[in-house]
């Protein structure tokens, strides 16, 4: 059967010049801008702060009003004041293009609770139905310096981090405050004793001429990371399901870091028996007890919060614009009264060519919910970050401005 060809009309080639631009346009921009993205630098130096306060009984909108009210029946859920800081002044890094590098930094960091319970401020009682105690409160705070070495590099597909760090303790503060509110056959009983240990690198009654007693220790972080889907052959045909594995272990303790000097508050205010303090055998001066201060010598091992977080990179669309980051874990703190606390999160990261990067993130991490962002803006030459969150030890007053964390950083590099 003969095949008849026409030519094209004029107004056919033109459309067909016209699809032909426009389909080489779709292939030649998009590359044309992804070659607009920055690299990353050679070496670069650079410093980073942030601090941190919240609590869980006022909010922004309880401070700024016309007229403050104070409602003491929130205490029944205690009082929550976490404060913190982490403060590098200088770090650098060197990346070696080749799949390695390493660096150095100096940080100091800080951190403090004070807690309150509920029963001890309304005046509850506190004795429960198996005949546990409750109510117990905490003051904690702990001050470290370090010095930590980063060093990356590649394992066949696996990406591995490891960082030596030499932390020195400055202060560390522990707490131990009992209450007991019970009512008995014989009377009231209220008791709040209290035992403030607080160490310092330099005893304080002599910190004029006194030397430091404080010795250091060693801890290791560890991150690997693995593109399970990669290797897996998922993303070779689902491009959305591009993903990495990893694991982060932060602070193994290696050596202990000592303390020797401290300084000791004792007290207590009640009595284990029914007092009664307006009859006529009242007796203020044993109700209330107070130790005079004592400077004390005795060595304690000081280890920071060790931390285990598991966690997935997504890229949902194949490649590094977007990537979204759940992470689970858990945190292991010697300073509290309860040890263990759960981490969670999830945070979304868009990357506009190395040029612009915005990070948004909630979760619970180091015992607050935080809800926040962070814009890095790169030219290669430099690069600055500001970041803040919203943040509280309670998940509601979190979203309620009871808490703020402030982040900023700047790099120079090549």
């Amino acid at each position: 059967m003969p095949i008849l060809i026409t030519p094209l009309r004029s107004a056919e080639k033109a459309d067909v010049k016209k699809n032909l631009i426009l389909f080489l346009t779709c292939l030649i921009i998009p590359s044309g801008i992804w070659s607009l993205q920055i690299g990353d630098r050679f070496f670069e130096i650079g410093f980073d702060a942030g601090v941190n306060f919240s609590n869980d009984f006022l909010s922004a909108s309880d401070i700024f009003q016309e007229i403050f009210i104070l409602d003491l029946n929130k205490l029944e859920t205690g009082f929550h004041l976490n404060a913190g800081a982490d403060i590098i002044p200088f770090f650098f890094k060197f990346d070696s293009k080749k799949g390695w590098g390493f660096g150095l930094s100096v940080k100091a960091q800080a951190t403090g609770l004070f807690d309150l319970s509920g029963k001890m401020l309304t005046f509850s009682e506190n004795i429960s139905s198996n005949g546990n105690k409750e109510g117990n409160s905490e003051i904690n705070g702990a001050l470290f310096g370090e010095a930590a070495i980063p060093v990356y590099f590649s394992y066949r597909k696996f990406k591995i981090k490891v960082m030596p760090s030499l932390y020195y303790p400055v202060a560390y503060a522990t707490s131990d405050i009992a209450y007991n509110f019970n009512e008995t056959t014989g009377g009231t009983i209220f008791n709040l004793g209290y035992n403030v240990d607080i160490y310092t690198a330099v005893p304080m009654e002599s910190a004029g001429d006194a030397a430091i007693s404080a010795t250091p220790g060693v801890d290791l972080s560890i991150g690997v990371e693995f593109p399970l889907s990669e290797a897996l052959g998922i993303s070779d045909f689902l491009f959305f399901l591009d993903f990495d594995i990893g694991l982060e272990l932060s602070n193994i303790p290696i050596a202990a870091g000592t303390m020797t000097d401290y300084m000791k508050m004792k007290g207590s205010i009640g009595s284990e028996e029914p007092v009664s303090l307006f009859g006529e055998d009242g007796d203020l001066g044993n109700f209330f007890n107070i130790n005079d201060t004592e400077y004390l010598n005795e060595k304690i091992n000081v280890y920071r919060p060790f931390k285990m977080l598991l966690f997935a990179a997504w890229r949902p669309l194949g490649n590094n614009l977007l990537t979204l980051t759940p992470s689970f874990g858990f945190a292991h703190s010697p300073m509290y009264n309860e040890k263990i606390s759960m981490e969670a999160g999830v945070k979304g990261r868009l990357n506009l060519f190395n040029l612009l990067i915005l990070t948004l993130g909630t979760g619970y991490h180091d015992r607050l919910w935080k809800h926040g962002f962070n814009i890095a803006l790169n030219s290669r030459a430099v690069e600055f970050n500001i970041g803040a969150a919203l943040c509280s030890p309670g998940f509601a007053k979190s979203w309620s401005g009871s808490g703020f964390n402030i982040n900023a950083g700047l790099k120079f590099g090549w």
